[in-house]
């Protein structure tokens, strides 16, 4: 990548080195069909937030400058998610049933799901309102499921199924800190006016708004 040397007088030189002028509110620039924002604030914390179609996700931590970037860090750590059953019944011998739930015991909608059958075929859908159904045989029986979150790419573990001795499993998500994002040194170039972000074209990324 091609690097330019601009000589910049020495007042601006100076006022560049002063950590108090990256402090304030900056808005998300050059991202489309995406909103954002960014506080540095002068205690050395910050937040974040952004939202781009289904995904939303937040930050809050703190924040230092190194030469030409400012290098985010979210603190305290954001807990993963985490997943367990939370039932196996035996259920209608016929059917084989899935249902993942909230931590208050609602259904869950909208999660993938991967289920693998004994003969190593895997069926993919999704979590419902109500269980998840499957006609099962002696050929075709489940031995796992893993669920995903697309838009946050998190997935459970394999989750083992046992048909043999319950047909009706019920699965559970904490979804902890889910959303939070984990910057750990995150790095945004001072450019001007801007923050902008590691590799991304020039009009990307936080632009600082007036006082």
């Amino acid at each position: 990548m091609n690097r330019r040397l601009y000589v910049l007088p020495a007042a601006a030189i100076l006022l560049a080195a002063a950590p108090a002028d990256v402090v304030g509110h900056y808005s998300l620039s050059g991202v489309r069909e995406a909103v954002g924002g960014l506080e540095l604030r002068a205690d050395g914390t910050f937040r974040y937030g952004f939202s781009y179609g289904a995904l939303d996700e937040q930050a809050e931590g703190r924040w230092r400058r190194e030469g030409r970037h400012i290098l985010l860090t979210t603190d305290p750590t954001p807990r993963p998610p985490s997943w367990s059953r939370v039932a196996a019944e035996p259920g209608d011998p016929k059917l084989f049933q899935i249902m993942l739930e909230t931590m208050a015991g609602q259904p869950l909608p909208n999660i993938q799901m991967k289920i693998r059958m004994a003969d190593g075929s895997v069926e993919e859908t999704q979590t419902t309102q109500d269980w998840v159904e499957a006609d099962i045989d002696g050929k075709r029986m489940p031995v796992s499921v893993q669920f995903h979150i697309p838009v946050f790419d998190v997935s459970s573990p394999v989750l083992p199924l046992d048909p043999a001795k319950a047909r009706r499993y019920r699965f559970r998500l904490d979804p902890a800190d889910l959303g939070v994002r984990d910057f750990r040194d995150w790095p945004l170039e001072i450019r001007e006016d801007m923050l902008a972000f590691p590799d991304a074209p020039g009009n990307q990324g936080f632009r600082k708004l007036s006082p």
